[in-house]
């Protein structure tokens, strides 16, 4: 019998063991990753185009692209489209992106054979319907209208542009006026040419057996999207100018509450102190206990929520610290976040919180890798960074052995106050 006035016992986690993914190359040029497990009988397929904001030469056309895609092929119209999924219980979305836009389908593994054609159908046929089109382009500048009312959308846009350049594609969000400019040719010509079988990327995830595996290579190899003879390249590929002033204020006229952004570039996943920095950057302001929230929330009351980030993308990182203040603390937090920086740069974090950290970071990484989707995710951003396949086995390892003196070390290099940029939007006290 279960003795409960024992707690139960603890173990160290030394490794990690992710599914193993059996990858084909299909006649077509397409990849296929295929990751099995029969624990639920559900199946999820991410079919992944290099067609994200990177390969833009016009700013939004990538993202109205890839919602049009949905709106109707050659043999299905928007509505029949919807209702097919819908009828068998699954869901089939796009998630447009900074780097690659990609279609995922969930659903039932006894339905794969009905929705499989329909979802090759919508990537390979879309027929892009003027009166879809319209519609999708007012709905979006309406949508766009509503988030620049926002000051917490208004100070990520003013502050990657300040990081970036002005016309970069790692710039958050849009201004009114890009949308505006955009035509139905300009998208028609966007999916023409990169939408491209021979640089898709296929995971394949859950109950899938032989028989389905064999079904999904014979069927997936039979798309054939091929670039269009016309060049297209992206204007946006070369950084742009940034900005020469280092804090810049997006003032909003009445408003009581200022969202602030401040940060920099950071090394690019695959540098070799990226998993330390992530260490780093929990201790800071990643995760509820952090310091900045027990400062700036718990000791000043300035915020309901601080956090600090570090968002890697395919060309490089973006470290960045966001919070919403009432209007008349924004100095005064901008000050403590400086403070708190500082502190970091002199004085060697005490074992205690680290351990803390350190014991935090690995139990939320084993519980979001809990289920085959979790894993496939996992594996999905070894193949899209290009990372070596024991990474995650590194990032176990890094977050047990780094010392207070390394990440010491670390802050002095990489939070220096100079290099922050910091954008405002509201007002200031």
């Amino acid at each position: 019998m279960l003795d409960r006035t024992k707690a139960p016992e603890t173990y160290e986690i030394d490794a990690i063991t992710l599914q193993v993914a059996e990858v084909t190359n299909l006649s077509n040029g397409a990849r296929m990753h295929v990751i099995k497990s029969e624990t639920q009988p559900v199946v999820r397929l991410d079919f992944v185009f290099k067609a994200g904001k990177w390969f833009e030469n016009k700013t939004g056309v990538s993202d109205l692209a890839a919602k049009m895609l949905l709106e109707g092929s050659l043999n299905h119209s928007a509505k029949q489209i919807a209702d097919k999924i819908a009828f068998y219980g699954a869901s089939f979305d796009n998630n447009h992106g900074y780097d690659r836009t990609e279609f995922t389908l969930y659903c039932l593994a006894k339905y794969v054979e009905e929705l499989l054609p329909l979802v090759l159908d919508v990537l390979q046929n879309p027929v892009f319907p003027e009166e879809e089109y319209n519609l999708l382009k007012k709905r979006t500048i309406q949508n766009i209208k509503v988030q620049r009312q926002k000051n917490s959308y208004l100070a990520t846009h003013s502050f990657t542009k300040q990081l970036f350049g002005e016309q970069h594609p790692y710039v958050f969000g849009f201004d009114e006026e890009d949308l505006e400019s955009l035509t139905k040719e300009g998208l028609q010509q966007f999916y023409k040419s990169r939408y491209i079988t021979q640089e898709l990327e296929v995971f394949a995830c859950g109950a899938i057996d032989d028989t389905m595996q064999r079904y999904l290579e014979r069927e997936i190899q039979h798309l054939s999207i091929q670039p269009s003879k016309a060049s297209y390249t992206s204007s946006q590929k070369e950084e742009t100018a940034k900005a020469t002033e280092k804090t810049n204020l997006v003032f909003v006229e009445d408003s009581l509450q200022s969202s602030i952004r401040m940060g920099k570039l950071f090394p690019h996943i695959s540098h070799s102190d990226h998993l330390q920095l992530l260490v780093l950057n929990e201790v800071f302001g990643g995760y509820f206990g952090s310091r900045l929230m027990r400062n700036i929330r718990e000791d000043k009351g300035y915020t309901y929520g601080i956090y600090s980030v570090i968002s890697p993308k395919e060309q490089n990182s973006l470290f960045y610290i966001g919070t919403d203040v009432g209007y008349a603390v924004t100095d005064n937090t901008i000050e403590e976040i400086v403070k708190e920086i500082k502190i970091l740069q002199q004085e060697e974090i005490p074992e205690e919180e680290l351990s803390t950290v350190k014991n935090y970071m690995l139990g939320k990484f084993l519980n979001d890798i809990n289920t085959i989707f979790d894993q496939c995710d996992r594996y999905k951003r070894i193949v899209l960074y290009d990372l070596p396949q024991n990474y995650y086995n590194n990032f176990v390892t890094t977050i047990r052995t780094a010392t207070s003196a390394e990440l010491l070390k670390l802050a002095n290099q990489y939070l220096l106050e100079e290099d922050l940029y910091t954008a405002v939007a509201g007002r200031k006290s």
